[in-house]
């Protein structure tokens, strides 16, 4: 899977193999920067932007900020950033914020609340990579089911109080049938 090389590289590249964890309102484009300049990948919420006008604008900074860092740092370049996109229903700005992603070739696309299929396809056309939020088997299933590249398995612990299960019985659950890219998030204290 191309998706999965591409994370492996990304590895590679990076100081530490960390993904920034897209904070709800506390993740802002200087954050995203200094942590792709410092070697890990940095996220953003689309949502912490209030309006698509302005998640365009940031996606434009970030962009700019990131090429200027590498011509400037040749021999170490800036890791790769993401977006978190909350793929729910209820989310309005959904099909605007993913159309940004896609203009802009956003390297990583967190999805939350709900695997779309749409999403993913979108996303990977361009050779970005998707992996989705989950916090049990079922989920996990349908993510990878709707085409996600690799899934980040949210445990107890994680931000947004959502995992329940412990990091090591939620991952080892996954890999008793998915051999793809799996992130950890929650219990992780250094």
């Amino acid at each position: 899977r191309q998706g999965a090389a591409t994370l492996r590289r990304w590895c590679d590249q990076l100081r530490a193999p960390v993904i920034g964890a897209p904070m709800f309102l506390a993740s802002g484009v200087e954050l995203v920067i200094a942590q792709c300049t410092s070697g890990i990948i940095g996220t953003i919420p689309a949502l912490n932007a209030r309006t698509s006008e302005l998640f365009d604008a940031w996606l434009c900074e970030i962009g700019a900020a990131l090429a200027a860092w590498d011509r400037a740092h040749p021999g170490s370049p800036a890791a790769p950033y993401g977006v978190n996109l909350i793929v729910h229903k209820s989310n309005a700005r959904l099909e605007e914020d993913l159309a940004l992603c896609v203009a802009h070739k956003v390297p990583l696309v967190i999805s939350s609340m709900g695997a779309r299929e749409d999403v993913n396809h979108a996303v990977q056309a361009y050779r970005g990579v998707t992996l989705h939020d989950v916090t049990n088997q079922v989920h996990a299933r349908k993510a990878i089911d709707k085409g996600a590249t690799g899934l980040i398995a949210v445990a107890a612990g994680a931000g947004g109080h959502a995992g329940m299960q412990s990091p090591f019985a939620l991952v080892a659950e996954l890999r008793a049938w998915f051999d793809g890219p799996i992130a950890l998030a929650g219990a992780i204290g250094t």
